[in-house]
């Protein structure tokens, strides 16, 4: 993916940052595996806890120019991770136990709220 990127004769030095921070960027972005989603075992007694997350990752960037060699980019990218399960294997079988993310819920339950009374009030 990377060796797509041109290597023009005539670039500057800040033409080749920006090109290794492309390039650096979107190795990163294709080498998702499941270490970032699934942490390290840990060991109690005769169990195994296996903590697991939800990963996710956006991005984008553009460039433009006009023809009198006028012209730039930009872009910008997120990822964010958080908690979804703990999986727990023992002699008793596998268990998985979701976590409940408690402000997510909250934030859901009061913008529901807000929807209903709004639509309650146009009514009136």
């Amino acid at each position: 993916m990377t060796e797509n990127l041109s290597t023009d004769p005539a670039s500057t030095p800040e033409d080749e940052r920006i090109r290794a921070t492309m390039s650096s960027g979107l190795d990163r972005l294709m080498s998702v595996s499941a270490d970032r989603v699934f942490a390290e075992p840990v060991r109690i007694g005769d169990r195994v806890v296996i903590p697991a997350a939800s990963i996710e990752f956006s991005g984008g960037f553009g460039f433009g120019g006009d023809g009198n060699s006028n012209g730039g980019g930009g872009g910008g990218g997120h990822q964010a991770g958080r908690p979804v399960a703990i999986i727990e294997a023992g002699p008793a079988g596998v268990r998985v136990k979701p976590v409940i993310d408690f402000t997510r819920v909250g934030l859901t339950l009061a913008a529901a709220a807000l929807t209903v009374w709004r639509a309650s009030r146009k009514r009136k």
